[in-house]
C-alpha cells in the first residue's frame, strides 16, 4: 500500500512538472536529430505560429538524417526555459525530437561563434 502511494505521488509530480511547461527528462526527450544554426527570432506564446508554445526561428545548416539543405525555419520549443538568455544572432547547437505533432526543440546550447 505504501509503495503504491509513493508511485502515485511520483506520477503526479512528473505530470505536474510537464504540465507546467518544464521539459521532461529521460529517454522520451532525448534528441532524435542535432543541428547547428543562428537564431533569427524568438517568439514567446502566444504568437502567430503557435498559441501555447514558444517558437524559435533558426537559420540552420543541413541536419543529418533529416534535411540535406541549409534553410531558415521555425521550430516549436519544448519550454520557454530553453529560450532563456538567447538573443537574435546567437549561434546555437540544438536537439530536435520528432513528435506526432511537430519537430520539437528539446535542447539548446549557445556556441561562442560560427
Amino acid at each position: 500500500m505504501r509503495r503504491a502511494c509513493a508511485l502515485a505521488l511520483v506520477t503526479l509530480l512528473v505530470s505536474t512538472a510537464s504540465a507546467a511547461g518544464q521539459p521532461a527528462r529521460g529517454p522520451q526527450t532525448a534528441p532524435d536529430y542535432r543541428g547547428r544554426g543562428v537564431v533569427l527570432a524568438l517568439l514567446p506564446p502566444p504568437s502567430d505560429l503557435h498559441a501555447t508554445r514558444p517558437v524559435i526561428v533558426i537559420e540552420h545548416e543541413p541536419i543529418a538524417g533529416l534535411m540535406d539543405e541549409r534553410m531558415s525555419m521555425p521550430f516549436i520549443a519544448a519550454s520557454t526555459a530553453l529560450l532563456s538568455g538567447l538573443r537574435k544572432g546567437d549561434h546555437i547547437a540544438f536537439g530536435l525530437k520528432d513528435t506526432p505533432d511537430a519537430l520539437l526543440v528539446v535542447t539548446i546550447e549557445r556556441l561562442s561563434g560560427p
